[in-house]
């Protein structure tokens, strides 16, 4: 995200002082930790919903090929038991 240092801090940090004062400082500090928390979950809710949707995605395909494959299967005439009766000998 954001890369601020500890210089930065500083510097918002006497910049908000002098633009909000010492008395409302403490809860204005507050409330910005507040709103960046519910920022960070929103992001963090909003990408395990779309991780969740891509893995869902993800298997209904697998399970629709496997469902292929099941019927392939099933159409597809088994060649070892052809060669398993081509190999017997006549009696």
């Amino acid at each position: 995200m954001f890369d601020v240092g500890f210089w930065e801090l500083i510097i918002i940090s006497i910049i908000a002082l002098l633009v909000v004062g010492p008395e409302k400082l403490p809860r204005l500090a507050r409330d910005a930790g507040r709103w960046l928390a519910a920022a960070r979950r929103f992001v963090r809710k909003t990408r395990q919903d779309i991780e969740s949707e891509l893995h869902i995605d993800e298997n209904e395909r697998l399970s629709a090929k496997i469902t292929d494959l099941d019927d392939l299967m099933q159409i597809a005439p088994d060649k070892q038991e052809k060669a398993d009766n081509t190999n017997k000998p006549a009696v």
